[in-house]
């Protein structure tokens, strides 16, 4: 351990420390009986703390207690809290804001930056007009980078967060493909690319000729695909015959720079979070609430545990859309506005029946099986946000003020989850809240790495 560090160590916190004569006597006494403090397993040398904080070794033991207690319940209340938060990147032109996003964020502390896989948006066009959508109007709703570039481009101007997509998918991309993209950005971005991977939504499939049919089966095939040629040798011959792929005398031989990138399942429905079990270095549902990721999190671990993997080598994600002003009065009223309210439209049928209503496209509606937005007429998609009930808006959305964000963050955080990435909303119900939005997040980032 370097002078002065903390680790999260396994070992008890009854660490022994040898204590200086002037103390009692030369003698090993266990620390935290010392220090009459609960380490909650974070440990650190006594000798460190010495030499770092302004007590000499003549300085009677229970004042040596008293101020040494002070500073360890202080750092072990920071390092409770910790929690990694990542934003969504820029997805539209100008094509240097992704860079000077990117590098904006490294330099405020945040973990990651992630970047969608979508030829169309979810919000319709004939929605997307001036008198709706105001200053927002100026480009399309459905403009999208290519994912996989725009993780090259935030690399290049950033040295420590990772970079990640949220979330592409195999049936646009073949998965011999995804393992040659993705490691070749392993070295582009020296080693912090996450290969982000769900089963994908009808809207950027079936659309561009392609069929959206068994998609969770298609997934779980490509993943053991990326992992086989991941995992092959030089001058070895790779042979798979599955339903979906097939290799036949194949081979890869990109090396790594450092090691494979991390892949990540965003899903969580059952079958997903068994895959996620099986393949994955980590979990990113979109939108679930803390009790729904309990429960997510129990199938994960149980499948963990039939199939030979430490629970704990999966990190734990969450993907949430988020509204936050200074004002919760402010985030009240955004979240009465049309395009807030049509991305309540993304959660599904049983959620709006748990809640007492019907969803408003349909009673069995499932939005990634069944919502291409751009086939949709003004006047119907109006009606159906005329129809999305409040409660559903709240349920379906982080919201509040920075206290009211930091609180329901930390009910996930003891949930399990370890990393959030933030899709803000905020500025698409008041677009004068960019800036202000983006300065209530920094200041989230902020409590949760104990700068506060």
């Amino acid at each position: 351990m370097k002078d002065g560090n903390w680790s999260a160590s396994k070992t008890s916190a009854w660490q022994t420390a040898e204590c200086s004569p002037s103390l009692t006597s030369k003698e090993t006494v266990p620390l935290a009986r010392v220090l009459d403090v609960n380490l909650n397993g974070f440990t650190m040398p006594l000798i460190n703390l010495m030499s770092k904080f302004p007590f000499g070794w003549h300085t009677p033991a229970n004042n040596i207690r008293a101020r040494l207690s002070k500073i360890l319940n202080k750092k072990v209340k920071e390092l409770s809290f910790v929690l990694k938060i990542g934003v969504v990147g820029p997805t539209f032109p100008p094509i240097e804001s992704i860079a000077k996003v990117a590098r904006s964020i490294e330099e405020k502390g945040y973990d990651s930056i992630w970047f969608p896989d979508h030829l169309m948006s979810w919000f319709p066009q004939t929605i997307w007009t001036p008198e709706i959508v105001g200053m927002l109007a100026q480009n399309s709703p459905h403009a999208f980078f290519e994912t996989a570039l725009s993780i090259a481009v935030a690399a290049s101007s950033t040295r420590r967060i990772r970079i990640g997509s949220a979330v592409t998918e195999a049936v646009r991309h073949q998965p011999v493909m995804l393992a040659q993209t993705y490691a070749t950005l392993e070295h582009i971005t020296n080693s912090r690319v996450v290969l982000g991977i769900g089963a994908g939504e009808l809207e950027n499939v079936e659309p561009y000729g392609l069929k959206y049919e068994k998609v969770v089966s298609r997934l779980e095939e490509a993943l053991h695909v990326i992992r086989l040629l991941w995992g092959s040798k030089r001058d070895e011959l790779i042979n798979y015959d599955g339903k979906f792929f097939k290799l036949q005398d194949a081979v890869f031989e990109l090396p790594p720079l450092k090691s494979r990138p991390p892949i990540w399942i965003g899903g969580a429905g059952e079958r997903m979070c068994r895959i996620t079990a099986k393949y994955a270095e980590g979990w990113l549902p979109y939108t679930v609430t803390v009790e729904e990721y309990k429960e997510k999190l129990n199938i994960i671990k149980e499948e963990c545990s039939r199939v030979g993997r430490g629970f704990d080598e999966i990190e734990k994600g969450a993907y949430l859309n988020l509204v936050i002003d200074e004002s919760k009065e402010e985030c009240s009223k955004i979240m009465k506005t049309p395009l807030v309210k049509a991305l309540a439209l993304l959660a599904p049928a049983n959620l709006y029946r748990k809640l007492g209503h019907k969803h408003p496209l349909g009673e069995d509606f499932y939005p990634l099986t069944d919502y291409v937005p751009a086939k949709y007429a003004k006047d119907q998609i109006m009606h159906a946000i005329e129809n999305v009930p409040c409660e559903v808006v709240e349920e379906t959305f982080l919201w509040g003020n920075v206290g009211d964000v930091i609180d329901k963050l930390d009910e996930y955080r003891k949930a399990g989850v370890q990393t959030v990435v933030f899709w803000n909303s905020t500025y698409l119900g008041d677009v004068t809240k960019v800036k202000s939005s983006y300065s209530c997040i920094d200041q989230v980032v902020s409590h949760f790495k104990g700068k506060q």
